[in-house]
Order: C-alpha cells, then sequence, then structure tokens
C-alpha cells in the first residue's frame, strides 16, 4: 500500500501582518509576502491569519467595507493565492475570509492544495462578540488529508473551546492550524494555551496571528478592538517558534514520523504523551454534553442589546 503521507518533515511557514487602513494593500502586501517568501524556500504549508484583509464590516466603524473586504469562495481573493500554491508547489491556508454565499455570510478559512484547487472550507462554528449576529455559525469541523499529514483547522475562537482540538485530534489530526486575531487582555495566556493543546492532543498547532486596532461606536459607546499578535509553533513537548507584535514570518520544519511515535503506546512506560489520547475514559464523559451551569438565558440573547 503506497505511504499517504509521503512529506515526512514538511516545511510550514507562518506569516503575521499589520493591518493597513485599504483592504487592497492589505491583500496585495500579504500576497507579495507570500510570493517572495515562496520564492527564497519551498514550503509544504503556508499560513494566513485571520482577517488578512482588515478589520471585517461587523467590526466598529467597519460597516462601510461590507461588499468590500467579503468574497466568494472560490473567488478572487482565492484565485489569487490558488495562482501561487499552483506555482510553488505549497498548500496555503487562507487565514480567513468573510465569505458571502447568497444572503449569508460566514468567517471561513480555505486550504488550496499544490495543484491550486480549494480543499476544503473551515466555517467559524463558534462565533464571537458582533460574529454572533453578523456571520452564520459553521456546522462542523474540517479534517482533511495532505501529502504531509492529516490537518485539522480551528477558526481563532474555535480553538478556545477545548472540545473542537480535541475531536480532531481523536478523529486523527496531527497538525492543528489556528487562524487566529489574538484580543490584546489575552495575551498572557494564549502561547500557554497553545502549548498546552499541543501537548494535550500530542499534535502540531500552527496558530497564525494577525496585529491591528480597530475604534468606532457601537450601540452609542466608542469600542476598541486591539489585537496583538503572537503567532506560535508548538510540538508536544517544546515551542519550534514564536513571534510577538512584531511583522514577520516563522517556520519550522516538522519531525512527522516522531510525532506519530509519541502517539503510539510505549509500555516501557519511558515516554508518556501518548497517554493524552489512549488514556482516557470516555465511557465517563457524558456530563460535557450538558450545558455550563451557569447559563440561564442564550449568549446571543445576552448580547444582542449590547451589540446592536
Amino acid at each position: 500500500m503506497a505511504n499517504p503521507y509521503p512529506i515526512t518533515h514538511p516545511r510550514v511557514a507562518l506569516v503575521q501582518t499589520h493591518w493597513r487602513n485599504d483592504p487592497e494593500a492589505n491583500l496585495q502586501h500579504i500576497h507579495q509576502l507570500v510570493d517572495r517568501l515562496c520564492q527564497e524556500e519551498h514550503y509544504d504549508l503556508v499560513c494566513l491569519p485571520e482577517f488578512f484583509m482588515g478589520a471585517p464590516w461587523y467590526f466598529p466603524g467597519r460597516a462601510h467595507l461590507k461588499g468590500v473586504v467579503d468574497d466568494t469562495i472560490p473567488g478572487r481573493i482565492t484565485t489569487l493565492f490558488a495562482e501561487l500554491a499552483k506555482r510553488y508547489k505549497t498548500h496555503i491556508l487562507c487565514g480567513t475570509i468573510v465569505e458571502r454565499e447568497g444572503d449569508h455570510y460566514y468567517n471561513t478559512s480555505a486550504l488550496i492544495d499544490d495543484s491550486g484547487n480549494v480543499m476544503g472550507r473551515a466555517r467559524k462554528i463558534h462565533r464571537y462578540s458582533a460574529e454572533m449576529l453578523a456571520v452564520e455559525a459553521g456546522e462542523g469541523p474540517l479534517l482533511i488529508d495532505t501529502s504531509f499529514g492529516r490537518l485539522g483547522i480551528c477558526v481563532c475562537s474555535d480553538f478556545w473551546i477545548q472540545e473542537m482540538p480535541r475531536i480532531l485530534a481523536l478523529q486523527g489530526a496531527e497538525i492543528i492550524c489556528v487562524p487566529g486575531a489574538s484580543i490584546r487582555q489575552n495575551l498572557g495566556i494564549t502561547r500557554a494555551c497553545i502549548q498546552a493543546n499541543s501537548a494535550h492532543n500530542v499534535c502540531y498547532t500552527l496558530y497564525a496571528s494577525i496585529v491591528g486596532q480597530v475604534c468606532g461606536e457601537r450601540a452609542g459607546r466608542q469600542v476598541t478592538i486591539d489585537l496583538g499578535g503572537y503567532s506560535t509553533i508548538a510540538a508536544p513537548d517544546h515551542l519550534l517558534g514564536a513571534l510577538d507584535e512584531e511583522e514577520s514570518v516563522i517556520t519550522a520544519t516538522l519531525d512527522m514520523p516522531a510525532l506519530r511515535e509519541n502517539r503510539c503506546v510505549d509500555l516501557s512506560f519511558k515516554r508518556s504523551l501518548y497517554w493524552c489520547l489512549w488514556g482516557r475514559r470516555p465511557e465517563l464523559y457524558n456530563d460535557i454534553l450538558k450545558p455550563y451551569v451557569g447559563a440561564g438565558q442564550s449568549l446571543k440573547t445576552l448580547l444582542a442589546d449590547y451589540l446592536q
């Protein structure tokens, strides 16, 4: 039987950019950056951050950008990156695009393969803040086989619901990609959570974030959204690379045979990471299906007046 994952040590790159005022300038900047990056070295996977086109139209003060920062998938934006993916024989995870489908919108991450085809779309399932009113929820996580391993995608706040990366890992995801937008007040715990995700799920975590700030009025109040970067590549037992707020790229070589070995039971107990997957007792976990004990009204109901 042919090896389904012939690339054993894939090279990956995470792109972290700063928002420009003009969405088109953001698009052209990150497109040129990826073009130069792939000219200099071969990468098997390039990951872009959430909202790389700039703040979406449902952020405060950005309503005038409806119809400007959103697009269909496939569409103009994915076509630009598909050309690069095909030219350089690389996979590109297109951060997130505010996807337009008829009268509906989604916060969507599209994975393009090394032939320039859209392999799949991950629509954010756990919408955050104004997204609960502005965009539709996705219906399930994306898990996809590539030439270098099984890849799962958690779109930003999906990563912070622990069940999501866990489900992906239990379904065999060896790499979990997170196109994100790190809120500044959470930076103190962000990197620790990325590392913990890799340890608990015995996977690589590729967390690509954006840097930027927008201010505007929402329901008669001045609101500021401040995003601070912190893109990080984590293996189960150490960090492979990290950024703070600088506009830059982090790269790494992933050791897939070593990861797979760590997922196998070691009867000598000299290796213990496998326990995170094999040591579970799911017959005891029925309570995970129950709502939080403090939940009365739905979060969407509680936020409706605040967000409008």
